[in-house]
Formats: structure tokens, sequence, C-alpha cells
């Protein structure tokens, strides 16, 4: 359903689309998969195993919303615009053997376009275009590219033009900064192109990517790389099913689209992200039906955390105490050191039980159940490396976080020279950080290219310095107040699919590992886990942890899946020319 800021709206705007052979309508701009949730319609595709999915991610990582549009196939529903007269099909596993062949002229794909700009700049958000911005006011020819029709990134994710106009789209903060750099980007006379596919990474900062089924070489002097951050889920039975969503695609939905993702909604995961849209959804229409916290809830042994918040960034310590007061207004039940532990369907919605940490069980909490259209899980965020590795930067395991962090100097160079690495994809610190960080890279990007830079950039580069140093200790702060124990993988059930994308499951991994597997690369060539659309992007941080239990080992970057191309999945005749 749409928002209730969506009634002013005119509805001769919409254009009109078959799903299944059903009349809808929808707005232009809207995606495949906002304009049918708003339908109710959350079934989109279905595995080989005969099981149902829907919108998952709701950023093109996991591929799970797939349809068949207009005859061809492998069409992401959170990624493709609706077209007026568009047919709209649920895909099936084993495809149409009358699909119509693709109509993509040969010759685009003949020769290769060669793009040499002085800086390319990969990641449309907030890091991305701070940086793009401060380059190009050197004069240099700076290039951004995003795979989204739409600058922003997650933080800033900006309306579609038809729904820019409600009151919510004009006073958020978040909008309104992705607005103003959007603005910055655009008078600097940077380069913009969206809607790019990257599927390569070569050594000397080449880059190879597909726009609008034509492949282009970006050959850059100098790369910054802002490709952000993807939510972390956990796997728990169920966590496949059409209705389970990250919070992230939730927001999405709400944000860009003006679309509810359902009428009762119950979220579950780790930090204030998801406090942020259960009040998002309130205030649109939505029903929360609860809150669940894997963190302990803020008390007296927070206080050295909450100071020192508050001794970096006072404003957003009140933001935190501002959603929590609008939490008990809107009477929405939080659940602290619970954790969700299965989902399951029950007629036409949904049955989320959530279980207290394994540490406090003994004061006797039990297992609580809840009935709801969508469940949300959000348990924080994990990098969008894969570009960087594939350039073959260095990374090492965070242990705290459980994350692979690339190896930066003090202007965000990687070990690759020319290669910057800025904002959430490095480490996870923030939009603010990021911002900063993209203004530091993007300077001495400049300088290294000897060129000289201007007074004002000189001083937006000294204040992102300082301002930096506030974000890194207020995030420090911040990992302690909601610092968790993640659920031990080990505990999952057998049947509780690991793999998503290829259906391994806990028991399928379990029995390899006896069977004397140790290595994340032996249990991919015995369960093809990692081999699926995501490309092991959910999969690999829980095989490196199931391992790392079984086998004591440390873990590092050669535990994970190595790096491979395409990045993404692309279809063969896009590049059977080169």
């Amino acid at each position: 359903m749409r928002a209730s800021y969506s009634e002013n709206i005119e509805l001769s705007n919409q254009i009109k689309f078959e799903f299944e052979g059903r009349i809808m309508y929808a707005f232009p701009g809207d995606s495949i998969a906002a304009s049918l949730t708003s339908y109710g319609i959350i079934n989109l595709r279905v595995t080989s195993s005969g099981d149902s999915r829907g919108i998952f991610c709701g950023m093109g990582v996991c591929h799970d919303c797939l349809v068949e549009v207009d005859g061809n196939q492998n069409q992401r529903a959170c990624m493709t615009k609706v077209k007026d007269g568009m047919r709209i099909f649920k895909q099936k596993f084993f495809g149409n053997s009358q699909l119509k062949k693709s109509n993509q002229k040969e010759k685009n794909n003949a020769e290769i376009k060669v793009e040499t700009p002085d800086i390319l700049v990969i990641g449309g958000g907030v890091g991305g275009m701070s940086a793009a911005r401060i380059a190009a006011e050197s004069g240099l020819e700076v290039i951004l590219i995003d795979d989204r029709v739409s600058l922003g990134g997650q933080f800033s994710k900006q309306p579609t033009p038809v729904h820019a106009s409600t009151l919510f789209s004009k006073i958020d903060p978040q909008i309104k900064l992705g607005k103003k750099l959007i603005k910055q980007v655009e008078s600097t006379g940077v380069k913009v192109l969206k809607g790019v596919q990257i599927w390569a990474g070569y050594a000397e900062r080449n880059v190879l990517a597909i726009i609008e089924g034509r492949n282009i070489l970006f050959s850059p002097r100098r790369l910054i790389v802002a490709t952000g951050a993807y939510e972390r889920p956990i796997p728990v039975e169920g966590w496949t099913l059409p209705g389970v969503m990250t919070t992230g695609a939730v927001q999405t939905l709400l944000r860009t689209y003006n679309v509810i993702a359902g009428k009762e909604i119950f979220i579950a995961g780790n930090g204030p992200f998801n406090i942020q849209v259960a009040l998002e959804l309130a205030r649109a229409g939505a029903s929360i039906v609860g809150i669940s916290e894997s963190s302990n809830k803020p008390g007296f042994k927070s206080l050295a955390s909450i100071i020192e918040m508050f001794r970096s960034s006072p404003k957003l310590v009140f933001q935190g105490v501002r959603y929590i007061k609008d939490i008990n207004k809107n009477k929405i039940p939080m659940y602290y050191n619970y954790n969700l532990s299965s989902v399951k369907k029950d007629g036409d919605r949904l049955k989320t039980t959530i279980s207290t940490n394994s540490s406090i069980n003994r004061l006797g909490q039990k297992d609580i159940s809840f009935k709801s259209d969508i469940v949300c899980m959000g348990y924080g965020f994990l990098p969008s490396n894969i570009l960087l590795r594939n350039l073959g930067c260095n990374h090492v395991y965070d242990t705290l976080r459980k994350q692979l962090v690339v190896e930066r100097s003090n202007d965000f160079e990687t070990n690759i020279a020319g290669v910057y690495a800025v904002g959430d994809c490095a480490g996870l610190g923030g939009a603010y950080a990021a911002r900063d960080e993209g203004i530091i890279a993007g300077v001495h990007s400049v300088l290294s290219l000897g060129i000289n830079i201007t007074k004002k950039q000189e001083n937006e580069r000294s204040i992102s310095r300082n301002e930096l140093k506030k974000h890194r200790k207020f995030q420090s702060a911040f990992w302690k107040l909601y610092s968790i124990k993640i659920p031990n993988y080990l505990d999952i059930q057998q049947e509780t699919y690991i793999c998503r994308c290829e259906l391994v499951t806990m028991g399928q991994i379990r029995k390899e590992i006896k069977l004397g597997c140790i290595t994340i690369g032996e249990i991919k060539q015995r369960t093809r886990a990692g081999m699926g659309r995501c490309q092991g992007r959910y999969c690999a941080s829980f095989l490196t942890e199931i391992l790392k239990s079984e086998t004591n080992a440390p873990i590092d970057e050669e535990n994970f899946f190595a790096p491979r191309f395409p990045i993404n999945p692309i279809k063969i005749h896009e590049i059977t020319k080169l």
C-alpha cells in the first residue's frame, strides 16, 4: 500500500502494466518491486526446489526478486523501472524455452569504448559524491558512476520525481543532504553515468562496465571506490520466505517510492537504524508489532559510552534520545537481548519467534512469537568490497565486526597506487565519516596528479580531518553501546539455508566438514555454496565463522572466497564480442 503522505499525488500520472495477466497501475519512476508491493504482491519467483522468493535486500545484491519482463528473464524487480504497457510474470526456475532472444545489436559489443578520465569515482552515495565534487573543483576531468538510476546511495536515497513533492521528502535531513550533494556534483561539471553495471576490475586501475548493453573500459589516472555497504542478515529458519526483507529494503520502498511493505511489520536486529525505520513506517501508516534488539538495554553501565558519544556528537545523541521517546509515544514494544530465531508461514502471514541471548537465559525469559505481514532483519552492515578485492587491495579481518576491512593510508589510498577507498566499503564509519573521507581522498588524488589545490579545498580537507576524528570516537563508543555477540551459527538447525542462492543447508555444510573439508574453497567445490547470483556476499561470512568454530584457525582474507569476475551476474551475449 502507498504511504499516507502520498494521497495528494495526481493519479492521472499513473502508467499501466500487467502482472500475471492482471492490469495494474504505477507511478512513473517506480520500480517493479515497489509497484507490486503496493498491491500486496511479495511472491515474485520460484526456486529449483519449488520455494517462493521475493524482495530481500532491495538494492540489487541478492538477486532474489527476479522476474520475467516482456519475455526477458532474470530482471531484478528492485532495480528495474516500470514502463507503460510492461508485461511481467513470476520467474520460474527452469525458465521458458519460448522466451524471445535478446534484440541487442552485436555492433554494440564489437568494440569497447574507452574512457580515460583524470579521476573515476565509483559510487554515488555521500562519500562518492563528496570526492567527485571536490576533485572536479580543480578543473580535472572527473567521472562518477553508479549502478542505480539516481544518486544518493543508501543513506541519502532520493525519492522519485513523482514523490519528491511530499512533505517528508522536503524536510528529511538525509534526503536534503543528498539533494545538496547532487547539486554540487552537477555544478562542478562532474560527468555522471547512472545505471552502470561494473563486472571486472583489473590491475592499473582498469574497470570494465556495461552501460545500456555496451562495454566500456574505464582507465583513469586515479580511482576512488565508494561502493558502500549492504545489510548483514543472520541465517535462521524461514529467512528466505517472501515477506522477510532487510530493514534497508523496507526503507527504500518507503523513502524512494512511498510504498509501505505491509500493514503489520516486525523488525529484528541490532542498532538504531532499525528504530529509525520503525518510526518512519509508523508515521507513514504501518503498524509496528515489535522491535527486537540484540544488545543490552542502555543503563548505568552504558554511561561511559554515552558520554563519549555526546562529546563527539551531541546532535546524534539527542537524535537517539528522540528515537526512544518516539518509540514509547507510539507504544511500539521493544525487546532487548533478543535475537530472531525463526520465521514460519502462518496462512497469508508470517509467524516470527525471537529468543533470548544464551548468556541471559538463566533469567527465565522465554521465546516470544509475533504475527505480521512483513519481517525485517538488520544486524549491521557488511562492506561492499568485492571490487577492491578484485583490484588487489589488501584486506585484514576485523574480529569485532566480523568483516574484511581494506588497508588504507591516512589519505585513504590503498596499497595499490592511485586507488582510494572511502566510506563504508572500507569499514563501517557512517555517512558523515564517508563524506569527510571522500573530501580528503578527493583532495589527495588531485595533489598526486601534480595539480595545486585552492585555499578553499585545503580548508575543507583540514575541517574534514578534524570532523573525522570526532566521527571515529563516536563510532567507537557507539559500537560499545550496541555491542553484541552474533548468534552461534553452529546452533542453526540442519535444514536452514546457509547459502540462500544455491539452497545449501547447514546440514550439508556440517556433513562436508565431517568428511574433511576445512577450507571455504573445499566447501564451495563440494556444495556450490557461494556460486549463486549474490556470489557469496551473504554466505561467505557465515562459512568463515562456521569453519573457525570447527578448526580454531584464525580468520584472514584467504579464508574468504577468492575474488573473481564477473563481479556481478551478466549476460553472456554482452561480453562475447570482447
